[in-house]
């Protein structure tokens, strides 16, 4: 055998055996490089057992094997540390027991288990001096070689430590990349030369639309419009510069069907051999929406509770002027009848106003008449606006018709219809009352006109009209559909 000169001779350890280890391991890597270091020792020095062993990256006081040979390839275990010569590696480094080993470690039943008499072990080291496991070789007999048994094992120790810190990092970046790949967060990595993606998971690919291969083609400004190729360049200079860690923005992503989404983007670079853009994104189209939802919440509510208060006032002031005598009561009345309004439309979120709801919130008082009270029409929901007009006239109607109307009376009714006549585009709603005594135009024209005339023609841009008829009371509003129904769309400009 031609046995290389440059092969260090260890103490004890033949240049012949050494080169047997090295060569008969070489040609592995990875998890088959432990069993075939067992073998290689067991066969070179003559020993039963040989176990290679990792140590868990918690604080448990256990070992897993790697590689098991017991005189023969053998299965793997886990063994508690705790009262044997391995858990003296971890803490003293090297150790020899080359006989009376079971008189060493008493409380060891493994050791009695097995017959072990003898050992020798090592740790496997990471670069930085980190312990990540051992290598044990024990023998069912005193050894007589223990300074080959540790050669041996001492030549192969440096080898096994790197290929475990291997394994390690290589399964905690497998790990990694498969928790990228799986995030529901985009994820993107992109050249610092080309600034091509290199990498994008797969949450990113379903948003976009794209697969890896379109994607390895493009750049980021390929997908957000809102930069120019020498905006985005300019924009990560200071990255590339390294004055600082990272980047954090919002802007825009379109997708390959042209469609577009509102993200958050945290950029950073890796330079050296990596020389690299990572990018971890989130979808804040659901969160924009709400923000604007609240903004234009805001904004209506305010105005709405200025309209509210400056509609208290003129009831309030028109009740004074022309029923002084009733101010109190009279003022409750209205007030009331505006409460049962925002309670209508706030129950609704302010849209879609079902008008047979409205009626009842305005007619709730009149329990004792429900019989003489009929209503009939389609069924349609109300803008804001127009529930509070109508609501508003409905309350001075039912007023009017108990003092002077089908309610003063026994036999009086009253029907309340609606419909809409497509055609003309127009929303018409009636009160119609009969059986109740005679009715005349009032002389005095107070506020109950102001609510159930000037209000809707202002509001509503409505045609009223009022007949005082013989047989009593007919009250109509014809307006347009668009002023008064809510199909649900809100107007770009809302």
């Amino acid at each position: 055998m031609n046995i290389p000169e440059s092969l260090e001779m260890k103490s004890g350890l033949s240049v012949a055996t050494a080169y047997q280890l090295v060569t008969s391991t070489a040609g592995h890597i990875g998890e088959a490089f432990f069993p075939a270091v067992a073998k290689a020792i067991a066969e070179a020095v003559g020993v039963r057992w040989v176990l290679i062993s990792k140590l868990p990256r918690t604080n448990s006081s256990n070992a897993e094997t790697l590689a098991v040979w017991d005189n023969g390839p053998s299965d793997n275990m886990v063994y508690d540390l705790a009262g044997s010569p391995c858990e003296n590696i971890l803490t003293q480094g090297s150790c020899k027991y080359p006989c009376d080993l079971q008189d060493h470690f008493p409380d060891d039943g493994l050791l009695r288990e097995m017959g072990a008499h003898s050992y020798v072990g090592t740790p496997l080291q990471s670069s930085n001096g980190k312990v990540l496991g051992l290598i044990a070789v024990m023998h069912d007999a005193p050894l007589t070689n223990e300074s080959e048994v540790a050669a041996a094992v001492e030549l192969v120790a440096d080898r096994a430590g790197a290929e475990l810190e291997r394994l390690a990092v290589r399964t905690l970046t497998e790990r990694l990349g498969r928790m990228v790949e799986e995030s529901v967060s985009e994820a993107y990595v992109f050249s610092g030369d080309t600034y091509k993606f290199e990498l994008v998971n797969s949450g990113a690919r379903e948003n976009l639309g794209y697969s890896m291969e379109e994607l390895s083609e493009l750049t980021p400004w390929d997908l957000k419009p809102d930069f120019s190729p020498e905006e985005f360049k300019t924009f990560v200079a200071p990255l590339l510069a390294g004055t600082v860690k990272d980047q954090r923005f919002e802007t825009r992503h379109q997708r390959k069907d042209g469609s577009f989404y509102e993200v958050d983007v945290r950029l950073q670079f890796y330079p050296g051999t990596d020389n690299v853009f990572f990018a971890s994104i989130t979808d804040i189209t659901d969160r924009k929406e709400a923000e604007h939802r609240e903004k234009l919440l805001a904004r209506e509510v305010n105005h709405r509770s200025k309209n509210l208060l400056s509609l208290v006032q003129v009831i309030a002031r028109q009740t004074s002027a022309r029923h002084p005598t009733e101010y109190v009561s009279r003022l409750e009345e209205r007030i009331a009848a505006l409460a049962a309004n925002q309670d209508v439309l706030v129950n609704n979120g302010w849209r879609r106003i079902p008008l047979d709801a409205l009626i009842e919130s305005q007619l709730a008082h009149l329990k004792s008449f429900q019989s003489r009270i009929t209503s009939s029409g389609p069924e349609v929901q109300l803008k804001p606006q127009a529930a509070q007009a109508i609501g508003m006239a409905i309350h001075e109607l039912a007023t009017n018709a108990i003092k002077y109307g089908a309610f003063s009376n026994d036999e009086g009714v009253i029907a309340l219809d609606w419909s809409i006549n497509t055609k003309e585009k127009k929303f018409v709603f009636r009160w119609v009352e009969t059986g109740g005594p005679e009715v005349s135009e009032p002389q005095d024209k107070g506020f109950g006109s102001v609510v159930i005339v000037r209000q809707p023609q202002a509001a509503l841009k409505a045609d009223v009209s009022i007949e005082y008829r013989k047989e009593g009371l007919f009250y109509q509003i014809e307006t347009p559909t668009e002023l008064v129904l809510d199909t649900g769309i809100i107007p770009a400009n809302d």
